[in-house]
């Protein structure tokens, strides 16, 4: 049986294309979506840098720069953001593949297929911060969708409001979307699935927030 990729059909239509994907020997249209994703990616992460999301650290100094310095830390920032765009599209389609790949008798290639999914969640949340940055002045971290507001209230320790932050209504719904994914493909028991997805995104919450909280030097670094 050959599989062609449909990935808006995999949300609204997903026990159907779940059987269909666990039934395939052929999985076709990868590549094309790769190039896409990875395309979309990349115009995601500029489009947001262009529009200042992240670029405090440059503009808190902009008054000690001449014009031409500031236009080129910019652009040094902008080749940044891209280049964070494709570690991201690899860590996100590769790496988390290979780590529930590890503890589920899944074949790889359809973790990968899963993981296209949530790559496009993950990319329609930073979409989602565009205009409450541009029209509100909210940062990402204190974005009404995410628990980072609440953090604010409680506490002023940066590691920990982003780390809030980074946990929102658009990751608990990939967590349960993978965990409902993996229970119709895998064999592991559910129990196993929630603590393997749970983990791992408490791993991505803290690097985030570790990224986060460290951006002033990497800012300087790719300077």
């Amino acid at each position: 049986m050959t599989y062609s990729i449909n990935l808006i059909k995999l949300f609204t239509r997903r026990d159907d294309h779940l059987f269909k994907l666990n039934e395939a020997e052929r999985i076709k249209n990868v590549w094309n979506l790769l190039f896409l994703l990875l395309g979309l990616t990349i115009l995601t992460y500029v489009w947001t840098a262009w529009l200042g999301l992240g670029t405090d650290a440059i503009s808190a100094n902009m008054s000690d720069m001449n014009r031409v310095e500031y236009e080129l830390r910019k652009a040094w920032f902008l080749m940044g953001r891209a280049g964070f765009a494709i570690l991201l599209f690899l860590f996100i389609l590769f790496i988390s593949s290979f780590f529930f790949w590890l503890f589920n008798n899944v074949s790889y290639k359809k973790l990968f297929v899963l993981q296209m999914n949530i790559l496009l969640i993950m990319l329609i949340e930073r979409v989602t911060w565009i205009p409450l940055m541009v029209y509100a002045g909210i940062d990402w971290y204190v974005s009404p969708f995410s628990f980072g507001v609440i953090a604010s209230s409680f506490t002023s320790i940066e590691w920990v409001i982003y780390f809030c932050g980074a946990i929102s209504i658009f990751q608990l719904f990939i967590i349960w979307y993978q965990v409902k994914c993996l229970s119709w493909l895998s064999s592991t028991k559910k129990g196993w699935i929630w603590t393997g997805v749970i983990f791992w995104h408490l791993l991505l919450w803290a690097g985030t927030a570790a990224l986060s909280y460290y951006d002033l030097f990497l800012l300087y670094l790719i300077r």
